[in-house]
């Protein structure tokens, strides 16, 4: 229940007082101020204080990795060499979290249909724990990288792109370099609204180099193409191809969780 009214009630009086709050010293102590009257609340155990508490945030596993091409699995959701081929653009799918808890649920739900735009933050830190847990820092450290972007409509009506907030947050985290390099330029139906097959046609030709661009800054270099949520993959795959025009030396898909 305390979810539940932080996530309908709260959040959007929090959101709305800080947008209104001045900026400097001033600012700041109207934001915990506000934060004292309207508190956040664990979405794993309603724990108030903070949206992930640590108890919670450890118990949070990693799904199995599967490649995108064959579902079966592979280690980091690397594409397998057997399956790739001209049309395959993503080195693999790295999923940092497991969709079918709770928390992990509630926390992205918050985000993109609540607007509540600070849990960007804490899903962030979910992907860098992601690459400890792993070993995978200094593999791809100095990547740079890429959140997967929104047509300009659908994002005035949202108010930001989650993808953008995300990478922004996970690139100080790993003290990386973050890009906006791709726009999309078509307006596409929502993937989660189609059929599995209806999904590649769907964002096909979606997606293109954002102008102007700097291509020395990616030629050789790892790209990390960050979303929230990935189901077959097609959206970031698209994506990589239209990256692929960069010469980077890897394009590694990540996101929050796999539906």
């Amino acid at each position: 229940m305390l979810k539940s009214l932080t996530g309908f009630l709260l959040d959007p009086v929090r959101n709305l007082a800080r947008a209104c709050a001045p900026s400097g010293l001033l600012g700041r102590a109207i934001s915990n101020g506000v934060d004292l009257v309207f508190p956040s609340f664990c979405q794993g155990c309603a724990v108030e204080g903070i949206y992930l508490c640590l108890p919670c945030q450890n118990a949070i596993e990693s799904p199995i990795h599967r490649c995108l091409r064959c579902g079966k699995n592979s280690p980091l959701g690397q594409v397998h060499a057997e399956c790739a081929d001209s049309k395959t653009a993503l080195s693999g799918l790295m999923v940092a979290a497991e969709y079918r808890q709770d928390a992990v649920r509630d926390l992205i739900w918050q985000l993109k249909y609540n607007s509540v735009a600070d849990i960007s933050a804490t899903l962030a830190l979910l992907m860098a724990d992601f690459f400890i847990k792993n070993d995978l820092v200094e593999y791809f450290s100095g990547s740079l990288v890429v959140p997967v972007p929104m047509h300009k409509r659908r994002q005035r009506m949202r108010g930001f792109n989650q993808a953008d907030l995300i990478g922004s947050a996970l690139a100080k985290k790993m003290n990386m370099q973050f890009r906006p390099a791709l726009q999309k330029i078509k307006n596409t139906t929502r993937q989660v609204d189609l059929e599995k097959d209806q999904r590649l046609s769907n964002v096909a030709g979606a997606f293109a180099l954002a102008q102007p661009i700097n291509a020395q800054l990616f030629a050789g270099r790892k790209i990390l193409l960050v979303d929230d949520v990935a189901t077959t993959g097609a959206t970031l795959n698209e994506c990589a191809l239209a990256l692929q025009d960069l010469s980077p030396a890897e394009i590694w898909g990540l996101v929050v969780a796999r539906n």
